[in-house]
């Protein structure tokens, strides 16, 4: 409620996206009343999504039996 009035002010074409309205208002923050940056910097420091992400490492696929390496067959030396 804090930002509408910038919503419409600075976003105006972006409505009714919300993914768009928030980038227009990161976009914009030096622009933003006093209200609306409050809540956009409480935000970035609260918002878990605002996390830097580690990148996710791929996990070997599951195996339900172990693969062991192939020997040569054993050879009688009765002949």
């Amino acid at each position: 409620m804090a930002c509408t009035p910038d919503v419409w002010r600075l976003c105006g074409a972006e409505i009714p996206d919300v993914e768009r309205i928030k980038a227009c208002l990161r976009a914009n923050v030096p622009q933003l009343s006093p209200p609306c940056r409050a809540v956009f910097e409480t935000a970035s420091t609260t918002d878990p999504r605002r996390r830097v992400r580690r990148p996710v490492t791929p996990q070997q696929p599951y195996q339900a039996y172990p693969q062991y390496p192939s020997y040569p067959a054993y050879q009688d030396d009765e002949e």
